[in-house]
């Protein structure tokens, strides 16, 4: 950083001699500071003021504290070695500052020019903090009016023209691979959109092979139990929902003197349930020999009366026996990573009956697009279409989505007299939210280099005094 030696001494018409003038009192000392004194400049220790620094000024009668500097004539303000004092320029237009190192024995002169920001009166930018959504046109943009005298700011919204994903409008079915998916192309000078399709891969139904047979005293309906999903996926799960019947009529008394069979009435079951229903059966004798159950019913939460009206008999007392089956399955959560369908396992009757099978059922349509390249250069929405599926199926539709909201402005026009940066509103689409910007006005920043090079050439042939109190 420092260049050269100490300069000469201003006995021979330079500075940085060890011995003092004969014309000079012995407690001060003088330089003539020249350009040349200084060094390369380079970046402070917080990389934004620039430094220079001269070759040291020496003198054994420097001591620290008991020095006195000034340059040109003007004392720098000096109370200890930490202080930067400040000398101001006097070239219009020059923003740097001079301080003086003094050390035991030398005197080194600190050049720094800070890198200072001056805001004008035009509009620069305009910084999206929320780009909205829904828009299908660009919106107006309109800035705030600056004080009287000034011009107001224009601009243009300017939209996103890639594709940003695509909503599955009909996920199709019977896919035993992702089918292909293709975009419409893109209006010349832009690039097509890519992606692929993503099946989903979680279960979407349990086909019954089995209802089982519980007994009535298992009162909650059994666990259902999915295999697991290939590592990655994540485990499908169900709830189980139990239909219960009338399973049988136990006839403890047959009556007598039926001449034709009587009509069977079982009780409602609660709200939301179904009636059973079922015919008699006479044993030849005037008597009820059995019910055939027609209608199991559904609903029931315990067993429901019987009664037998006409047919000229009485006297029949019988019971009414429940049978509880599973009805169906809910997928709470259909998992994923499932590669072929997984097992299904019900929990057994608690006390005595049949267990329930079934089978699972995978979920074979599209579920999404991963865009690998969302392509640019479009002015609407482009075609998607999917690869056709396998027999018996149907094939996915989609449409492609952009992002819908405000990638930036361009200012068509700075304006100018802004004390401040306007504020910046947009129209807004008919469904959707509103974008937020801010504005920034312009901004100008010093050139350090040439402050430093106006610094060396205002201390140029001055005079650097050094003076000691003893």
């Amino acid at each position: 950083m420092r260049a050269g030696g100490a300069p000469a001494d201003p006995a021979q018409g330079g500075g940085g001699g060890s011995e003092p003038p004969p014309t000079q009192q012995p407690a001060e000392k003088r330089w003539t500071i020249s350009a040349a004194d200084f060094g390369d400049s380079d970046f402070g220790d917080d990389a934004s003021r620039l430094t220079s620094r001269s070759a040291p000024y020496a003198w054994e009668r420097i001591t620290g504290d008991n020095v006195r500097v000034s340059i040109g004539g003007r004392d720098l303000p000096f109370t200890s070695t930490s202080a930067k004092p400040v000398f101001a320029a006097d070239l219009s237009g020059a923003e740097w500052s001079v301080a003086a190192e003094v050390r035991a024995g030398e005197v080194v002169l600190v050049l720094t020019a800070p890198d200072q920001v001056v805001v004008g009166d035009t509009v620069e930018s305009v910084t999206i903090t929320n780009p909205g959504s829904g828009y299908t046109a660009d919106p107006t943009v309109t800035f705030s009016a600056p004080p009287p005298g000034g011009t107001t700011a224009t601009g243009t919204a300017v939209r996103p023209d890639r594709v940003e994903s695509v909503r599955i409008t009909d996920p199709g079915s019977g896919y035993t691979a992702d089918p292909t998916v293709t975009f419409g192309a893109a209006p010349g000078g832009g690039t097509t959109a890519t992606g692929t399709a993503v099946r989903q891969s979680g279960v979407l139904s349990v086909t019954l092979a089995n209802r089982g047979d519980y007994a009535e005293q298992f009162n909650s309906p059994p666990t259902v139990t999915f295999g697991a999903p290939a590592p990655g996926g994540t485990a499908a799960t169900g709830t189980v929902t139990l239909r219960s019947g009338v399973d049988a009529v136990q006839i403890s008394d047959e009556g007598g003197g039926y001449t034709s069979a009587p009509t069977v009435t079982f009780s409602a079951p609660p709200a939301g349930g179904t009636t059973a229903t079922g015919t008699a059966v006479l044993d030849g004798s005037g008597g009820l020999s059995t019910v055939t159950i027609t209608n199991r019913g559904s609903g029931y939460t315990s067993p429901p009366s019987v009664s037998f009206m006409g047919g000229g008999g009485s006297g029949v007392v019988a019971s009414v026996g429940l049978q509880r089956d599973v009805e169906s399955v809910e997928i709470t959560n259909p998992g994923s990573g499932y590669a072929s369908a997984p097992t299904v396992t019900f929990s057994a009757p608690q006390f005595y009956g049949t267990t329930a099978t079934g089978t699972a059922v995978l979920q074979s349509g599209v579920a999404s697009v991963d865009v690998t390249n969302r392509g640019s250069g479009y002015t609407a929405a482009p075609t998607v279409t999917f690869g056709a599926a396998p027999s018996g199926g149907t094939t996915a539709t989609g449409t492609a989505v952009g992002p819908g909201g405000i990638a930036s402005v361009t200012v068509t026009n700075r304006g100018r007299g802004y004390t401040s940066a306007p504020t910046v509103s947009f129209t807004w689409p008919s469904s959707g939210t509103g974008p937020v910007a801010t504005a920034h006005l312009a901004e100008s920043g010093n050139d350090q280099y040439q402050n430093l090079y106006w610094a060396r050439q205002t201390l140029d042939g001055k005079q650097l005094l050094v003076r000691t109190a003893d």
